[in-house]
C-alpha cells in the first residue's frame, strides 16, 4: 500500500510540474506582417563585395497575401519599379524568404531578410542568371527594407517600362541603377 502512495504522488507531481510548465508557456506575440500597415516596401541593394558596401540600386516590392501553410505565411511580390520582376515569398516569424524571376525568366532573384520593425528589415539579395553551369553571378548584396506605403489598387499588375542608363543601354538586373538614380 505504501508503494502505491508513492507510485500515485509521484504521478501526480509529474503531471501537476508538466500541466505547470504547459500552461506557464505563452504563445509568442505575432510578428508583422508583410502587408499588414502598408504592403508597399523597398529594397536597397549595398554590395557585399565593396570595402565600403557601395549602395546599388533601390526598387520598390508589393507583396499579397495568398495564404497560411503550417507555420508560415506565404505571398506573392512584384516589382512596382523594375520590368517583368516578380516571385513567391514566405514568412515565418520575422524571417522572410523570397524567390523571383525577371527578363522573361532568364533573371533570378533571392533574398533572405528580418523584419527589425513594423516599419523595416534587413538581409541579404542575391541576383544571378542561368549559363548552364554554376549560373552567373550579378551579385551578393546587404539588403536594408523599408516599409513605405500601400501599393495602388488597380485590379491588374501595372506594366513596368524598361528602363535605360543615361548612356542609353537597357539596364539589365534590378541591382543596376536606374536611369532615374545616376
Amino acid at each position: 500500500m505504501f508503494r502505491n502512495t508513492i507510485n500515485a504522488l509521484g504521478a501526480s507531481a509529474l503531471f501537476a510540474l508538466a500541466f505547470t510548465t504547459i500552461a506557464g508557456a505563452q504563445a509568442p506575440l505575432p510578428s508583422p506582417q508583410l502587408v499588414n500597415g502598408g504592403n508597399l516596401w523597398t529594397i536597397t541593394a549595398f554590395d557585399d563585395a565593396s570595402p565600403v558596401h557601395t549602395q546599388l540600386a533601390t526598387q520598390g516590392i508589393c507583396f499579397e497575401f495568398v495564404g497560411v501553410v503550417g507555420t508560415q505565411t506565404r505571398y506573392r511580390w512584384r516589382s512596382t519599379t523594375f520590368p517583368d520582376w516578380n516571385g513567391r515569398a514566405t514568412q515565418e516569424g520575422d524571417q522572410i524568404f523570397m524567390h523571383g524571376d525577371y527578363a522573361k525568366d532568364v533573371g533570378h532573384d533571392g533574398m533572405e531578410w528580418q523584419i527589425a520593425s513594423n516599419r523595416s528589415g534587413a538581409g541579404h539579395w542575391f541576383e544571378w542568371r542561368e549559363d548552364g553551369g554554376y549560373g552567373i553571378t550579378i551579385g551578393f548584396a546587404n539588403a536594408e527594407w523599408q516599409r513605405v506605403g500601400a501599393c495602388p489598387v488597380t485590379g491588374v499588375i501595372p506594366v513596368v517600362p524598361v528602363q535605360f542608363a543615361t548612356d542609353g543601354k537597357v539596364v539589365e538586373n534590378p541591382f543596376s541603377l536606374p536611369a532615374r538614380l545616376q
